[in-house]
């Protein structure tokens, strides 16, 4: 692989990468209205249904988003390019700081359809 092939692969597996977080995104944002709109007026069943779609499909979305950041810096680590001297695209902690912050995300989404359908003392 020259370094033309590798910076496309890379590039490409970059591409995917914020293709997967941005689908991570629009299920937790979607997942967020949806509790706070009509949250409270759901049955159980429904909750638990919406939570468990939730977590699954954000959940493979997160996955994936891992994955294809594992591919894009085993490319990089692979063949040396012009990529492995920005600075942003070197290894640190991406991978292990998304899982987190991925994780953290979905955590809070669902405590905050826990907390809509909290009854509220006054």
């Amino acid at each position: 692989m020259n370094e033309g092939d590798a910076i496309q692969a890379a590039t490409a597996a970059a591409a995917v990468c914020f293709t997967c977080f941005t689908i991570y995104i629009s299920f937790t944002v979607g997942f967020l209205v949806t509790a706070y709109f009509v949250g409270n007026k759901l049955t159980r069943f429904q909750v638990i249904a919406s939570m468990g779609l939730y977590v699954v499909a954000a959940g493979f979305m997160a996955l994936a988003r891992i994955a294809w950041a594992q591919a894009l810096f085993a490319i990089t680590d692979a063949k040396a390019t012009a990529l492995n001297t920005v600075f942003l695209i070197q290894r640190g902690y991406w991978v292990e700081t998304s899982s987190i912050v991925l994780g953290a995300g979905m955590i809070v989404s669902l405590y905050f359809m826990w907390d809509v359908r909290r009854p509220k003392t006054e």
